[in-house]
């Protein structure tokens, strides 16, 4: 019985680490896919001769990824194509991890024996980058004119006044950073600038809080004919159909509103009606018992009143 017990507990413990150990690696999967989606290619430069440089002090062209999703990215696996050429992200350097809202750089040298993030290419004979996952999809694809290109200026999204987003020549190089450098003034900042005595502002609610008002009044004020209007002729229909009479005539004329002559009518039909029920009540015989009130003290009234005989 005591080795039966521990059998069962081994067995309810393999299950238990088995399914812990599914569970896992189906949370890390679901990571990674829904994760992977928030991945693009941020910002590149083609041309780069005196500006950002590798780990060994060279000025290459190099391409940012950047993550804007609030989950670690694994890129490890992942490809990056151009014309002609693709590179395999290594799977053996926990490197290849981007942060939340993260960023990573890989240098275009040509020279993929010198470390990770060297790519097998360059970007001065390419007019596209494209990055795909590990099953092939792709996540995202840049493309871009070489001829137009600037040395040492590089190209990515920017992130306007009017929150959106292009593809331009950015105004500063930022690897592993945000390309927006422009400090971002608030509307609401923007708005106190063009008012600053707030006259705009009071002006615009006074003329919505008007706007407002009016349209409320007219909607209780047509709401309540309504239901008025309801009401009536919910009234005039069922005394027509006390009346015994199915004449819909009664109940509205032609412009839908009941006039005096109507309303009279309807008064002199309960009236009949009302008569004619009280004559049929008539005809009806009541009998009632009457009630005499007894009492035996009564009957002594009269025997007390008769004299006794003399003998």
């Amino acid at each position: 019985m005591y080795f039966c017990g521990n059998a069962l507990f081994l067995l309810i413990m393999s299950q238990l680490k088995f399914a812990l150990l599914l569970f896992f690696l189906l949370s890390q999967f679901l990571t990674f896919a829904q994760s992977i989606k928030d991945v693009r290619i941020n910002e590149i430069q083609v041309y780069n001769s005196d500006g950002f440089r590798d780990e060994y002090g060279q000025a290459h062209g190099w391409i940012e990824i950047h993550n804007k999703g609030y989950g670690k990215v694994n890129l490890a696996g992942c490809i990056i194509k151009v014309n002609g050429k693709e590179y395999i992200i290594p799977k053996d350097n926990p490197a290849t991890v981007i942060t939340t809202q993260g960023y990573l750089v890989f240098y275009a040298s040509g020279t993929s024996n010198r470390g990770t993030f060297h790519t097998n290419f360059t970007l001065d004979n390419t007019d596209f980058i494209e990055l795909y996952d590990l099953d092939g999809k792709r996540i995202d694809r840049l493309e871009f004119d070489p001829k137009e290109m600037t040395e040492n200026v590089s190209y990515g999204w920017f992130d306007y006044q009017d929150g959106k987003e292009k593809l331009v020549q950015l105004p500063a190089i930022t690897p592993g950073g945000s390309n927006n450098t422009e400090i971002k003034i608030p509307r609401a900042e923007v708005f106190k600038q063009a008012d600053p005595a707030g006259v705009v502002l009071t002006i615009t609610n006074i003329v919505v809080v008007t706007i407002a008002l009016v349209l409320l009044f007219f909607v209780f004020k047509y709401m309540g004919k309504f239901h008025i209007k309801a009401a009536g002729k919910k009234a005039l229909r069922v005394s027509a159909e006390h009346n015994g009479s199915n004449n819909t005539a009664l109940v509205k004329n032609k412009k839908g509103v009941v006039t005096n002559n109507e309303l009279a009518a309807i008064a002199m039909a309960l009236y009949r009606y009302s008569k004619d029920v009280h004559d049929n009540e008539e005809l009806t015989l009541t009998i009632n018992k009457v009630s005499k009130t007894y009492s035996p003290w009564s009957s002594k009234i009269y025997g007390l009143r008769q004299y006794p005989n003399k003998q």
